[in-house]
């Protein structure tokens, strides 16, 4: 394990007005991370938020020895907001998890040890034995939700119980190779990054988690993302196929 001023642990959280929770996000980690014997840094990654998110992460920045705050404007998606932050990470693992904390910092537990197995990638799931869902959403969305992963599963040829949860921990050489080739902006990238990471032969494991639905912050409109999700399953396999940089 890396110590001392060598970073072990980027985390990585992108944000889009996200004032009514990052400040709480970054209190709870701190908390979390403050015992820890290995270095860490955080990146917050401000989307061009209409909001107070970055005046209110900035306010928080004292409780890290290292901490970044990007800002880029107008708004660009999560897919960019987390490639940008993942470019500037330096640690020998890096984790993205969401600004609403709807997954903790205290279950990347479990992901640790799928790394220290011999894993390149864990994902956590809402959808595996074990997982503890505080707070459901709403019974169309995870009709929603369930179609998708049977229609990625399909398109993508892809394998896993859960493609978006927001809570991922990557080795640093997956992490930057496979976030290098990233094409997709929007929150379809978790779908383009498990395509990615079955295309080069990458080991991951899907990890059992405690979530709860934040359903006062969450950006998804069912109908039009539904939609929107979709085309974009097609447009990563089928543009991917043509391309051999993958």
């Amino acid at each position: 394990m890396v110590r001392e001023n060598n970073i072990y642990l980027s985390i990585v959280i992108p944000a889009y007005n996200e004032g009514a929770n990052i400040a709480f996000t970054l209190q709870d980690v701190a908390q979390y991370l403050k015992n820890k014997n290995y270095a860490y840094e955080i990146i917050v990654v401000n989307d061009g938020s209409l909001d107070e998110t970055a005046t209110l992460a900035a306010l928080e920045s004292k409780l890290f020895a290292h901490f970044t705050l990007l800002e880029h404007s107008p708004n660009r998606g999560k897919g960019y907001s987390v490639k940008e932050g993942v470019s500037a990470a330096k640690g020998e693992l890096i984790l993205f998890m969401d600004a609403d904390n709807s997954t903790r910092i205290n279950q990347i537990e479990g992901l640790m040890s799928a790394i220290i197995e011999g894993y390149d990638i864990a994902i956590a799931s809402r959808r595996l034995p074990g997982a503890i869902i505080e707070t459901r959403q709403p019974f169309y969305r995870i009709i929603l939700g369930n179609i998708y992963i049977l229609l990625s599963r399909l398109i993508l040829g892809t394998a896993v119980n859960d493609y978006n949860c927001g809570f991922k921990l990557y080795k640093k050489a997956a992490a930057k190779l496979l976030f290098s080739k990233l094409v997709r902006d929007d929150w379809s990238f978790d779908s383009e990054l498990i395509y990615l990471i079955f295309k080069h032969g990458l080991k991951i494991k899907e990890v059992p988690v405690r979530w709860h639905d934040k359903k006062k912050t969450s950006k998804v409109r069912p109908l039009r993302d539904g939609i929107k999700s979709l085309c974009s399953l097609f447009k990563i396999r089928f543009t991917r196929y043509q391309r051999k940089d993958i």
